[in-house]
């Protein structure tokens, strides 16, 4: 019995041998080898690929790395030399034309070329219209045809200091004065004929108030200046400005002005000047002055104090008190060329700025009014109604 036990239990542990699972297993065993042996052989290649690709990129940027540490290398060398000869011959280039300009306006330099070779082309022109009046042809022969211009003055140029040159190099040229003159006060003196231009200079406001069909003319006592304006074609008087306005009778003029002129005046005779247009205006006419501002101190030290003539700089209040002392009424000042490319410019607050900066724009715009105000003003006075002279 004992030996019986112990082959049942031999038997029932024996395992059972299936030959389809078995058959299976070696099925699936071969296909799992022959799976993994395609996904290694399919990693290798692409390691190889990989390792393939590696070995040509190192050897591109090891070419890239000897271009930038030789060839590279010397031509960013020879672009630096280049820029930098290229910088040399511009220095050189922009010294050759400063002392270009220099040579041709000392005071000015390049800039001011332009206006000078205006200034020489005036004087050219005067030269030959005074050449022809003499009946001499420009290169001093004979001219059988030149006859005098109508109304040129007989009187020689005058000398000593050339007052028309110093005005022409640092006023400027006719045609930007013209301009000026007919922005700022042609509309006003067309509804106020005849006009007289005292002190008129070259006459500028006399021709374009003509071209307007304007009845204007002018007087000043410099000869060079009215040689000029009379060479232009334009109606100028040689004489002495009080004188002229003595000659005229009374309330025969509609308007009166002087275009920098009244600083060239001693106190008298400013005071005569103001007083004889108050009587040879019409009533309603009106008197215009027009001086640099003394209030902006750049004037006073640039422009004023250029011209040796200016006898003493005019205050607005001055020539107001003189206009209404004159019996001028109806006083209107008219300040214009600020001197704004040396104005300081204001602080940006930004859209949360702290209160102080209006502040300090405040104080930056009244310092810009003291010191880059407006270079110029005019005083515009009105003589009163006749009922308001007999009262």
């Amino acid at each position: 019995r004992r030996a019986l036990l112990r082959l049942r239990v031999r038997e029932a542990a024996r395992p059972v041998a299936e030959p389809a699972l078995d058959r299976l297993a070696t099925l699936v065993a071969g296909r799992l080898r022959q799976t993994m042996r395609s996904e290694y052989d399919h990693l290798a290649t692409t390691v190889e690929l990989m390792r393939a690709d590696h070995a040509a990129l190192q050897q591109a940027l090891d070419g890239v790395d000897g271009f930038g540490a030789g060839a590279a290398a010397h031509r960013l060398d020879a672009l630096e030399t280049n820029v930098e000869l290229m910088k040399a011959e511009l220095t050189a280039f922009r010294a050759t034309l400063d002392q270009l300009g220099q040579a041709i306006a000392p005071a000015a330099g390049l800039p001011g070329v332009a206006e000078r070779f205006a200034e020489l082309r005036e004087q050219v022109n005067a030269l030959d219209r005074q050449a022809r009046r003499s009946g001499l042809a420009p290169h001093g022969t004979p001219a059988p045809d030149a006859e005098p211009e109508s109304g040129a003055p007989s009187t020689p140029p005058s000398s000593g200091f050339d007052y028309v040159g110093f005005e022409r190099r640092f006023r400027g040229d006719s045609d930007t004065v013209l301009a000026t003159l007919a922005e700022r006060y042609g509309a006003r003196l067309a509804d106020h004929q005849p006009v007289l231009d005292f002190g008129c200079g070259r006459g500028e406001l006399v021709e374009v108030l003509a071209t307007r069909g304007i009845d204007a003319r002018g007087v000043d006592p410099d000869p060079g200046m009215v040689e000029e304006a009379v060479g232009h074609g334009r109606a100028v008087h040689l004489g002495d400005g009080l004188a002229y306005l003595r000659s005229l009778p009374t309330h025969s003029l509609g308007s009166v002005i002087s275009v920098h002129v009244a600083e060239h005046l001693p106190l008298p005779v400013l005071v005569e000047l103001f007083e004889l247009a108050a009587t040879r205006l019409r009533p309603g006419g009106i008197f215009i002055a027009e001086t640099p501002n003394p209030m902006s101190l750049i004037v006073l030290g640039n422009s004023y104090i250029l011209d040796p003539t200016h006898v003493w700089p005019l205050h607005p209040s001055l020539l107001t008190f003189l206009a209404e002392r004159a019996g001028f009424r109806d006083v209107e000042l008219q300040f214009s060329s600020p001197a704004e490319d040396y104005q300081m410019p204001l602080i940006d607050p930004g859209p949360s700025g702290p209160a102080w900066v209006s502040e300090i724009n405040v104080a930056i715009e009244r310092l810009n009014q003291v010191l880059f105000g407006p270079q110029e003003y005019a005083l515009i006075a009105t003589t009163p109604p006749l009922s308001s002279r007999s009262g």
